[in-house]
């Protein structure tokens, strides 16, 4: 009996791991596009339609992620930048939620269709938020 609890252990442990790697794969590749999605925030800032409290939310997370000051410290390996990705993850989601889809789709210049993108790469940053850390945030 207990070795098939190791072995169903075993199995969810993998299938953890895997599911780890795979978001991880998956932020590397969305961190080839993040050229365009400055430009994205860059063209939307200048767009007199989108909402001025969007705009400010851009300033701040701009702000801090060009601060030197981090929650999490830049020096701790593989978690330094986790902080900076999960504000810029909560910023895009929030953008397409207050920006018409119109406005964020005619400034995206990339193949892929914006919003899908932009939510993919807000769950996978959520996933990556400690369950502690998550009851502390709003929403």
């Amino acid at each position: 009996m207990t070795n098939s609890s190791n072995g169903e252990g075993g199995r969810k442990e993998m299938i953890e791991r895997k599911d780890r790697v795979v978001r991880q794969t998956t932020l590397k590749e969305y961190a080839l596009i993040a050229p365009r999605l400055v430009k994205l925030m860059v063209r939307l800032m200048r767009d007199p339609r989108v909402p001025s409290r969007s705009k400010a939310v851009l300033v701040l997370v701009a702000g801090y992620l060009a601060s030197p000051i981090d929650v999490i410290p830049d020096m701790i390996p593989g978690v330094g930048q986790l902080d900076d990705l999960v504000i810029a993850a909560f910023a895009l989601d929030y953008m397409i939620n207050q920006v018409p889809v119109e406005i964020l789709r005619e400034h995206w210049d990339g193949d892929e269709d914006v919003l899908e993108l932009i939510r993919n790469i807000a769950e996978i940053a959520g996933s990556l938020v400690p369950r502690w850390l998550k009851r502390l945030l709003p929403g």
